[in-house]
């Protein structure tokens, strides 16, 4: 049965009756000039799970476990997620700056312009 309590006297001690109804889960009804007003319960949050919210949905059909593809290689997959690549990553397959000993170096500075000579 919920306990009744004057709004006045609930105005008094509400927060330790809050409190009070959060730890025991038992609701508290207030009343005002002998009627019920107001009831406070304790809030009790349902956990969310996905299957709970998606239920009715969708439909499984055929197996969910195995490959999507036939011809799928376990064992590379594995390599590369341990990254033993088959090949290397396109952002290693350039030369390294070390090799490129026949390039021009850059010219500093702003490009000089180049005046026609005068022909009188």
């Amino acid at each position: 049965m919920a306990r009744k309590i004057n709004a006045a006297a609930f105005k008094a001690r509400c927060l330790a009756l809050i409190d009070e109804v959060a730890e025991s889960g038992e609701p508290i009804t207030i009343t005002k000039r002998g009627k019920a007003k107001v009831q406070i319960v304790a809030v009790r949050e349902k956990p969310k799970t996905l299957w709970g919210a998606t239920k009715g949905t969708f439909k499984i059909l055929g197996d969910i476990v195995g490959p999507i593809v036939e011809d799928w290689d376990e064992e590379r997959e594995v390599r590369n997620i341990r990254g033993q690549f088959d090949d290397p990553p396109a952002r290693y397959s350039h030369r390294s700056v070390a090799d490129r000993t026949g390039a021009k170096a850059r010219k500093s500075g702003k490009a000089k312009l180049r005046r026609r000579s005068r022909r009188s």
